[in-house]
């Protein structure tokens, strides 16, 4: 058999409960189910607040006590739930709990000064299902309206419109004087307004009532008793960020690195603590409310995401730091370098992100961040371009890797050791003992020569002998020398070479090539000295000498005559 859905006579009052449990969103599918939900958590407010007042009375506890407790909290969280009847999207989210908080009490006093509407007089589900409410509703006789917008699952939600919430201290103060349609004399929102906040002890009323009429007088919504509390906190935290300030300013930095990384996340996190103590007791203590308390929240919003990003870079540093504290790490290296920037870039990125978040909790779309970001990125890359060339180029010098902290290199018409590779530039240590800082741009892009990282280094000289040198005397030198060096067991007997050359100006030149099995450069040079010492001896004992630049004129005037004239020809 098909279940018949049962639609309520047109009229008809719905009787929908306000929630079937506490996770259950409040019935606002028509007007009067948001009007019905409404008016029955305001008046389960107003009855758990009374009775939280009389059961205080009845004690002489000054602190509450387990019931007046709870039926503070139950007051709350009505409170809180009846604010999803009202359009809060143009609020900032971080103030939408205590600017619907008072929006609530605000509407609440002004119903209760109209006359009361006729339920079945407000379209309900069966008149929105034949279409009668598509703009909404309006009360009667009033501007107070409520809007039809579409819920989280396609279907429709009836709110009290934005421009209502905006308009409802205005509407408060042309009704205030009226007198409330139940005959009561107790205005729950002056009083929520002028008292302390729910989180004070319900004892705390009675002090407050005792305080002199100029002092619980209202001036900007909030009372003169509230406005002297909120600037003696004020200037409390005023005072406590100043010290700590200035203990962190003068203290004595550690040596460690890491302890001092660690340190310097003190401060910011003790005023981010700071500022939500200071927030929690202005609004559940001195209960500040209205517009001046969503502008204190964001004030403070802004100030601990500044903090909170503080401490995030801090702490990637610390990180950054315990890493390259490592023994296998060397400070001035570029692993050293590349992890302090990876960690450093991570650390600004999800600060940003905390402050994005921190901003969009603020009323600021992210979309308009973002594009924002994308057009100031865009023109901060321009204007730093040298910065990011030099940036580029030590991601290059890090890929490549031609050269790395203690190397002797040759770069152009430059030689030395490097002694730093930073993110922008790499010192390099002459050999006259200069300190020579090149950009990374330019020297990613030069031909370096890491003589370092050679295996082997090469002897490669050329003996000039004088050409008084016989031809067995030349040819013995040339074999004494070749074998000298095969035999030698640190050079690599299948690179030696030993030959005449060339026939010079004013030498026989011979050519000298072996590799000597010796990568370090300072021993190399001690090995070459030894062996060139050892030619020396082989040329001197074969009688022969090395020759110098020099030129012989032949002085043959009369013999040139002499030939001259039998030939016949002119001398």
């Amino acid at each position: 058999m098909a279940q018949q859905t049962m639609t309520p006579p047109q009229g008809a009052v719905e009787s929908d409960p306000v929630a079937a449990s506490p996770l259950s969103p409040l019935p606002n599918a028509s007007p009067r189910q948001t009007f019905s939900s409404f008016t029955r958590l305001t008046d389960d407010v107003e009855k758990s607040l009374l009775a939280a007042i009389e059961r205080a009375a009845e004690n002489d506890a000054i602190f509450d006590t387990e019931e007046v407790s709870a039926l503070k909290k139950q007051a709350l969280a009505d409170l809180i739930k009846a604010t999803s009847t009202l359009d809060l999207s143009s609020v900032a989210p971080a103030s939408r709990r205590s600017v619907g908080i008072s929006s609530v009490l605000l509407l609440k006093e002004i119903l209760d000064r109209l006359p009361e509407p006729d339920l079945a007089a407000i379209p309900g589900r069966a008149e929105v299902a034949a279409g009668k409410a598509d703009h909404g509703w309006v009360l009667p006789g009033t501007e107070i309206r409520m809007v039809r917008v579409e819920g989280a699952d396609g279907s429709p939600d009836y709110l009290f419109s934005e421009d209502t919430v905006q308009r409802l201290p205005t509407f408060y103060a042309l009704v205030r004087d009226m007198p409330e349609r139940s005959g009561g004399t107790m205005d729950f929102y002056q009083d929520f307004v002028l008292g302390p906040g729910l989180s004070m002890p319900v004892e705390f009323y009675r002090y407050v009532l005792e305080l002199p009429d100029w002092m619980r007088s209202s001036f900007h919504e909030q009372a003169v008793w509230q406005w002297m509390a909120f600037a003696f906190m004020t200037v409390l935290l005023a005072l406590a960020v100043f010290v700590l300030l200035r203990w962190e300013g003068r203290r004595v930095q550690p040596v460690n690195p890491v302890v001092r990384s660690l340190e310097r996340m003190i401060a910011p996190l003790l005023i981010a603590g700071l500022l939500e103590l200071y927030l929690w007791l202005n609004d559940d203590f001195v209960n500040l409310t209205g517009d001046f308390l969503a502008a204190l929240q964001l004030v403070v919003l802004a100030l601990q995401a500044v903090a909170v990003a503080v401490v995030i870079v801090l702490g990637f540093n610390a990180v950054a730091a315990m890493i390259v504290s490592m023994p296998r790490v060397r400070k001035e290296s570029l692993d050293a370098s590349l992890i302090r920037l990876i960690l450093r870039v991570l650390g600004i990125l999800v600060a940003s992100y905390v402050i994005a978040l921190a901003v969009a909790r603020m009323g600021v779309p992210l979309y308009g961040i973002i594009a924002s970001l994308g057009v100031g990125g865009l023109a901060l890359a321009l204007a730093v371009r040298p910065t990011l060339e030099n940036f580029i180029g030590g991601i290059i010098l890090y890929a490549d890797r031609p050269v790395k902290v203690g190397d002797f290199c040759k770069f152009g018409s430059m030689v030395g050791t490097v002694e730093e590779i930073g993110l922008r530039s790499t010192k390099v240590r002459g050999l006259d003992r200069t300190l020579v800082t090149v950009q990374n741009s330019e020297f990613s892009q030069m031909s370096i020569t890491n003589y370092t990282r050679r295996d082997a280094n090469l002897i490669n000289t050329e003996l000039r002998l004088r050409y008084e040198t016989t031809r067995e005397q030349l040819s013995d030198i040339i074999d004494k020398v070749a074998e000298m060096l095969r035999t030698d067991e640190r050079i690599d007997p299948d690179t030696v070479r030993v030959c005449l050359k060339e026939l010079g100006d004013y030498s026989l030149d011979l050519e000298v090539r072996g590799m000597v099995r010796s990568a370090d450069w300072g021993n190399f040079l001690k090995i070459r000295e030894e062996l060139l010492l050892r030619v020396m001896g082989i040329v001197y004992d074969s009688g022969s000498d090395f020759a110098f630049p020099s030129y012989t004129s032949y002085l043959g005037t009369d013999n040139f005559a002499a030939a001259a004239d039998a030939a016949g020809e002119p001398a």
